[in-house]
């Protein structure tokens, strides 16, 4: 079934223009997966002004700049969404999982890393009975004053450089109490002290006296007193009995948080003797509390070398060493998430480039309403094309004296199923409405008869 339109020659392109003129319709085609081309109808092609070619050329840049950065966004999101800095409980899996840390027991910081150490006279094989005798019942209470005893300006063994050393009077030390009971078990301290001051009366160059009398001042909690015993007892000391006072100091500058200084004095101690191990353990401490954990590790593996049963030392090496090793997992987690945070500052960025362009464009898009209008115009144009795919019938003869142009429009079905009958229905209406308008176009125009 068909319709024949008869015109003047002169109103041929006039006609030919009314038509033909719905062939603007679709702007943008794809390759469907199996393998036909198709018109998109929402397509960020569909322009505003489909005539302008500078227009659709920045359209496609866009297109490109917006899908590119969306890779890079999903990109950056799977590569931030796998990193494993996610982990909230780093410590406890360690603490719960580590051997180290499964040998120490507790953490480093809940053992006591300002504990009192002395190397004992009886390590040396030296007895101070005989230097300390009986308090007299007239010197009852009598503190061991080291500067009454005798003046000492000066001396080049008592590491007098050290700020520690040299700002005595300023030096803040807590009380090492019980300290005496390791010396001498059972002692009273208030007799201890005036048994040592009567004795250094006596014997006014004794080191031995002078280290006695900076244990009653160390476990009284007097920094300025003890440091002054000791300059004296080191000014005095042999130096292969250095190390007793050396102690000590090394003790007096570590509980006043001079750690730093207090390694180089007991560093001192164990040149003296390589060979004690309460000198490689009180060294192991300070590097702990500095954090100096490789140096810690070392000297308490070498005070097991020389006293293989020290107990507390073998666990403090466990938990310095779990110490360092959360530390380590806690700084690399730290350097991660710092990555990662510049990472997503950098993603933020990104992300609102991508909005910016995409936005831009969306704007340049033809609004739903002329879409929709070029949609009907593409399927009015389908339906004026030959659904067999050989062309519209269209002969140009003349009639009478005239140039008459007949075509024919047929309306058969091209595909097949439910979804070619939805199509049909959508055809034989546009079919309606075109010829309806091309009716009414030609009455308008060719009223010549």
């Amino acid at each position: 079934m068909g319709f024949h339109i008869v015109v003047l020659n002169k109103w041929f392109g006039v006609l030919c223009t009314l038509l033909l003129g719905y062939g603007e319709a679709s702007t943008h085609w794809v390759v469907t997966e199996d393998g036909k081309i198709q018109s998109q109808m929402d397509s960020v092609f569909s322009l505003k002004r489909p005539y302008d070619l500078m227009a659709l050329m920045q359209q496609e840049q866009r297109a490109v700049l917006v899908e590119d950065l969306k890779q890079q966004l999903m990109a950056q999101k799977e590569d931030i969404d796998l990193r494993e800095d996610k982990e909230t409980n780093l410590e406890d899996k360690i603490y719960s999982t580590d051997a180290d840390c499964i040998m120490a027991g507790k953490p480093l910081a809940e053992f006591d890393l300002y504990f009192s150490t002395v190397i004992l006279f009886d390590s040396k094989d030296l007895s101070v009975n005989d230097c300390v005798k009986e308090t007299s019942t007239k010197e009852k209470h009598k503190k061991p004053n080291c500067k009454e005893i005798i003046e000492l300006d000066f001396s080049m063994h008592a590491f007098e450089h050290l700020t520690g050393v040299r700002d005595r009077r300023n030096l803040n030390m807590s009380a090492e109490e019980g300290l005496l009971q390791t010396v001498s078990s059972g002692v009273d301290i208030e007799e201890f002290g005036t048994a040592i001051n009567e004795a250094m009366k006596r014997n006014k160059t004794s080191w031995m006296l002078f280290n006695l009398a900076t244990y009653y001042w160390r476990e009284k909690g007097d920094a300025y007193n003890a440091i002054e015993c000791l300059r004296r007892a080191l000014h005095f000391s042999p130096r292969e009995h250095k190390d007793i006072a050396l102690i000590s100091l090394g003790n007096i500058l570590h509980r006043a948080h001079f750690s730093k200084e207090a390694a180089v004095v007991v560093r001192t101690a164990v040149d003296i003797d390589l060979n004690n191990a309460i000198s490689h353990y009180t060294l192991g401490i300070i590097y702990a509390v500095l954090a100096d954990y490789n140096k810690s590790v070392e000297s308490f593996k070498n005070a097991l070398k020389v006293q293989p049963e020290f107990a507390n030392v073998e666990q403090h090496l466990h938990a310095v060493l779990c110490h360092s090793k959360v530390e380590k997992a806690l700084e690399t987690q730290h350097s991660s998430l710092q990555r990662t945070l510049s990472e997503l500052r950098d993603y933020r960025k990104q992300h609102e480039l991508w909005l910016k362009q995409q936005e831009q464009l969306l704007s340049e898009q033809a609004p739903p309403e002329m879409k929709l209008e070029q949609r009907l115009e593409y399927e009015e144009q389908k339906i004026r094309e030959s659904l067999d795919g050989r062309g519209q019938d269209c002969i140009q003869f003349e009639q009478s004296g005239h140039m008459v142009l007949s075509c024919n429009m047929r309306r058969e079905a091209y595909h097949q199923g439910t979804q070619a009958q939805v199509d049909l229905n959508l055809n034989l209406q546009l079919i309606q409405a075109v010829e309806s308008h091309a009716g009414q176009k030609v009455a308008d125009h060719c009223h010549w008869s």
